[in-house]
């Protein structure tokens, strides 16, 4: 029991003992870890500009993914350096840059988009709040594509009440974007072709008031003549 409660001291002890002795010096932790004084190898992990300079380089590269890992270590170990929004907005611009058509993976969206809400929310003074929210808007616009892509799906496979639902998903959480017009147009269809007439009436008078010179207006007239027994 001795032996084990001894092996088990010199373990901790071999690792508090540099932080006892580096803040010895009267600087604080986040100070001392950005010291010249750091082995190169403990800045590689710890030195702000050494993390900075390390995840820019892996940017510039378009080495996305290790971007972001050093990236987010920046943020871990200083949230409150001076350069946290910056560090903030690139991460999102790391995932912003990954981003491909609405058919293939949509995770990157996803996390640019938490991103760039996260940087307008804590850093709201940041000067790089305006080309976020720009991001989050075209984030959004791509989350509500990827919906409308699989509700569409269902349409085309008659699955209909599988894209109802997907339709109307866009329609409560995505309605500032511009998927909105089609994706009332499809809805209206969906209901048409499920066999819920009233619904798909109420839809597409809804269109046709909200979008006079939409593209689906001729569409969508002739399917409430159809709908209206006309």
């Amino acid at each position: 029991m001795l032996s084990r409660i001894a092996v088990i001291f010199f373990t901790v002890l071999s690792f508090t003992l540099p932080l006892l002795f580096t803040g010895c010096a009267g600087t604080t932790h986040t100070e001392t870890l950005s010291k010249d004084g750091l082995s190169d190898s403990l800045k590689e992990l710890y030195d702000a500009d050494t993390l900075l300079k390390k995840a820019d380089r892996f940017f510039k590269e378009k080495d996305y993914l290790s971007a972001i890992q050093e990236y987010r270590r920046f943020l871990e170990l200083h949230p409150i350096n001076k350069s946290a929004p910056y560090v903030q907005y690139r991460m999102g611009l790391s995932y912003f840059k990954q981003i491909r058509s609405v058919d293939r993976d949509i995770e990157p969206v996803q996390k640019a988009l938490s991103a760039f809400e996260i940087l307008v929310k804590v850093y709201p003074g940041s000067e790089y709040v305006n080309d976020s929210k720009e991001k989050i808007k075209i984030c959004r616009g791509k989350l509500a594509e990827r919906e409308f892509y699989i509700g569409n799906f269902y349409l085309r496979k008659e699955d209909y009440q599988a894209a109802i639902v997907r339709f109307n998903n866009i329609l409560m959480d995505y309605k500032d974007t511009d998927v909105v017009e089609k994706t009332t147009y499809h809805l209206g269809v969906a209901y048409s072709s499920s066999g819920k007439a009233d619904k798909a009436i109420e839809v597409l008078q809804n269109l046709i008031a909200s979008y006079p010179e939409s593209r689906y207006k001729k569409g969508a007239s002739q399917l409430l003549a159809k709908l209206n027994g006309h």
